[in-house]
């Protein structure tokens, strides 16, 4: 299963956009085994749309207001989940790779 990606490599992408540098969170959170890495939304975008041809599938809102977005490639199975404050920063919470659509229940 593929872990997150290289945190230099999201920082890269960042810059190229004129974003700040992504920050690390010493929490972690849900299933993901280190920092989170975090950067404004747009950034995280762009980079999972041009280095893993993933692109959003799900958003949901929970009701403290943090948006939970999943990027997926179809043709590949390669997926990201983000969390997404208010303030526009997205976190990786984790990423992963031979995903599935599940159809009902």
């Amino acid at each position: 299963m593929r872990l997150l990606r290289p945190l230099a490599a999201i920082a890269a992408a960042a810059a190229l956009i004129g974003a700040a540098p992504p920050a690390q969170s010493e929490q972690k959170a849900g299933a993901v085994e280190g920092p989170a890495i975090c950067a404004p939304h747009e950034a995280h975008a762009r980079y999972l749309a041009n280095t893993y041809g993933e692109f959003p599938l799900f958003s949901g809102v929970a009701a403290d207001g943090i948006a939970l977005q999943l990027f997926v490639n179809r043709a590949t199975g390669s997926w990201t989940a983000l969390l997404v404050r208010g303030d526009g920063i997205a976190c990786v919470t984790s990423a992963g790779e031979n995903g599935r659509q599940d159809v009902g229940l």
